[in-house]
């Protein structure tokens, strides 16, 4: 495909709303990891039905990302379509979850919300990788400074929804199908005259498939692959049975346990371009190394009784877990050409979420016996990735 220069104007605008985008996205997933004690409760499920459905979300959107980076690459001119959709479905999925009034339900919309969530990524950092390929890391880590803009406004939003107003957890998630549908149109057409590269004509899914199992034989990817595995198994457990451990086990209001996730998304705002410079001035590992190892850490240091040290971890969890995923993205995309940026996000994400995705299943198992067990796995896992 021809690469196509567009002007700096025009490259604000798709940065700026791909960023947004993102960062609504990271809303609605923020949202549903404060809504799970009420849904918990709502439900009357066990910490194992949690971590099932967790397990299930992620193996769902991991699953979605091979079509998903397919899509992205085959109609790279389409990405105005295809985020928007992205976000209008989102809206709807979210709508089914709050109208679910049985564990099966749930997981299955639960699920779909997943997947869809999963159709972003590919066509979003692709976009941004060949329209900033000089600049790739930092923008990239802009994008996942939206997500984390997203993740820092939702846990405060729906914590004041809950305790402040006669809202539950599924009237919040069925009037979320508004603002979805309302960026979704407004995204469009923010988008729809940026000029992008032309579809790749010669790109069948057989073409595509095979070289998806083509990238398996790069041994440094493989590597990347493994690392982000285990970042994502423990970023998957934490955000999880966070929220259940500071409802049941500490007391907070959906409120308080909302303003401590919230603290943490503060940390990873500032933290992701700084990190994202770093990274594409020095080397990738050595931003990697040591931000999973004292990722990892911080899990298990959560457990203190202390208040007051328990907030200076979160803060410190937040600034190195919200970083991770765009500088393990961008150093997969270093190794691979520009034409195939779609594809690799895709299996970045399907890799990590396929492969990850028990482990929040094993921590519900073990944290029907006690939660603190799902911390300690959590923990032992991040520092592996770090290893």
């Amino acid at each position: 495909m021809n690469e196509i220069s567009i002007p700096k104007e025009q490259k604000r605008r798709l940065l700026v709303t791909i960023l947004a985008g993102h960062g609504l996205k990271h809303m609605f997933n923020a949202a549903f990891f404060i809504l799970l004690p009420g849904i918990k409760e709502g439900l009357s499920l066990t910490n194992s039905q949690i971590g099932f459905m967790s397990s299930t979300r992620q193996f769902a959107g991991g699953i979605a990302n091979i079509p998903a980076g397919y899509v992205g690459d085959k109609y790279p001119q389409k990405v105005a379509l295809i985020l928007s959709l992205t976000i209008i479905v989102l809206g709807i999925f979210a709508f089914f979850l709050g109208i679910s009034n049985t564990f099966f339900i749930a997981l299955i919309f639960s699920g779909l919300f997943s997947v869809v969530i999963s159709f972003y990524h590919p066509a979003a950092i692709a976009s941004l990788s060949r329209n900033f390929a000089d600049r790739r890391g930092f923008a990239v880590s802009l994008h996942g400074t939206g997500g984390s803009i997203g993740e820092t406004a939702a846990p405060i939003l729906v914590g004041a929804l809950l305790k402040y107003t006669p809202l539950i957890w599924s009237s919040i998630l069925q009037i979320s199908i508004i603002p979805a549908i309302v960026f979704g149109i407004l995204m469009y057409f923010l988008l729809k005259n940026i000029p992008q590269q032309q579809a790749s004509e010669n790109l069948t899914f057989t073409k595509f498939v095979s070289g998806v199992g083509g990238l398996f034989k790069n041994k440094k990817l493989l590597i990347v692959l493994l690392i982000a595995a285990g970042f994502a198994g423990g970023q998957g457990t934490m955000l999880t049975f966070l929220p259940i451990y500071m409802d049941e086990n500490l007391g907070f209001s959906p409120f308080r346990y909302g303003v401590y996730i919230t603290l943490a998304n503060v940390g990873g705002i500032i933290s992701q371009p700084i990190m994202g410079h770093l990274s594409d001035k020095y080397n990738r590992k050595l931003i990697l190394a040591p931000s999973l190892t004292i990722l990892g850490m911080s899990y298990i240091c959560l457990l203190t009784s202390n208040i007051v040290l328990f907030t200076i971890v979160i803060i410190i969890m937040g600034i190195f877990l919200f970083p991770m995923m765009a500088i393990l993205v961008v150093s997969a995309t270093d190794l691979v050409d520009s034409n195939i940026q779609g594809t690799t996000v895709a299996l970045v994400f399907a890799a990590v979420t396929i492969f990850s995705s028990f482990i929040p299943s094993l921590a519900g198992i073990l944290a029907d016996t006690d939660i603190r067990y799902a911390f300690m796995l959590a923990s032992g896992v991040g520092v592996f990735a770090g290893l």
